[in-house]
């Protein structure tokens, strides 16, 4: 494993652990820090990835929040 890039700074835990989940689904091995102690887990979350993976990681994330991948309820047109 080469150096870990931090590649995202999510507001919430519950964004960070959704981006942390859809760079694992591409097997981009995401790691996270923050969030705060205690019972009530909050603050921002800091995403990491390998320096091999900064590229696509930064890519994915781009398309999440842009909505790019959201999901519809309509079907795909063919």
């Amino acid at each position: 494993m080469g150096q870990l890039v931090m590649v995202h700074v999510a507001p919430t835990a519950v964004e960070g652990h959704l981006l942390r989940a859809r760079l694992e689904e591409e097997d981009i091995p995401a790691f996270t820090k923050g969030e705060g102690d205690g019972p009530y887990r909050m603050g921002p979350l800091y995403l990491w990835v390998d320096e091999a993976h900064e590229v696509q990681a930064r890519l994915i994330i781009a398309e999440v929040e842009s909505g790019s991948m959201a999901l519809t309820e309509d079907p795909p047109d063919d």
